[in-house]
């Protein structure tokens, strides 16, 4: 093993253990505390509300929530209770972009650098591997638009080292489906109300109009998946003809 990637593996190692040492130092304070996580929710809202530069403080927060996996969804609702629909929609997909780009960033400095073999080993696997790189764009929009896990789809991305620029723009179009719902939501609501509701569920999030808005979102991600498909087989049938 050279220098360089002996440095480079001491460096993933220690910078894994201070995010865990972090991480569960954080957990263990939660505990000791007895915080749920709408306590949490309401902690961080209420020292964000009362700020001077609010919107900066928000960005800041919601962009290095990658590092704890805090649920997404509630700093999105935030953001309409604290800026409205318009300003918090803004700010929310600043945050949230920044918060899938830097677990997408995290990924790729902890995956291991084997130029691709380990998953060479499998013609399957680096088929599929190949398939979505070349299909970056259309890929990323529709995984952010279908509602998967947002901090599942950052990482993985990463990890399977989609190509960066296509993922950034594709995230901030997969984005908005979500995104509208949930900022819209919050500037109808009052948030500190909402967090002392012990019955709340994500089903209450439904509004008509923004369901709509973010079926159509949908729609157009279904269509670009739908071409993205048919280039795919033809670029397979391509592949082929070159191998015979």
């Amino acid at each position: 093993m050279s220098d360089a990637s002996s440095t480079r593996r001491l460096s993933r190692l220690i910078a894994a253990a201070i995010w865990g040492l972090l991480l569960a130092a954080a957990l263990i304070w939660i505990y000791v505390q007895g915080l749920s996580i709408r306590e949490i929710m309401r902690i961080v809202y209420d020292y964000v509300v009362d700020n001077p530069i609010a919107p900066l403080i928000y960005i800041i927060i919601y962009g290095l929530r990658s590092l704890t996996f805090f649920p997404a969804m509630w700093l999105t609702i935030a953001a309409g209770s604290l800026f409205g629909f318009g300003p918090g929609l803004i700010y929310a997909l600043i945050g949230e972009n920044l918060s899938a780009n830097i677990a997408y960033a995290l990924a790729r400095f902890f995956r291991r650098d084997d130029g691709g073999q380990a998953e060479d080993r499998n013609p399957r696997i680096a088929a599929f591997r190949r398939l979505l790189v070349e299909q970056a764009f259309p890929t990323t929009v529709v995984l952010r638009a279908s509602f998967l896990p947002f901090d599942l789809v950052n990482y993985a991305c990463g990890l399977l080292r989609v190509p960066w620029v296509p993922y950034f723009f594709a995230s901030i179009i997969g984005m908005l489906p979500p995104m509208i719902t949930f900022v819209s939501f919050g500037a109808t609501v009052n948030l500190p109300d909402l967090l002392s509701q012990q019955e709340f569920s994500p089903e209450q999030l439904i509004d008509t109009k923004q369901l709509l808005i973010s079926g159509g979102l949908l729609v157009a991600s279904a269509i670009i998946a739908f071409f993205a498909h048919r280039r795919r087989k033809k670029l397979a049938a391509r592949a082929e003809r070159s191998a015979n």
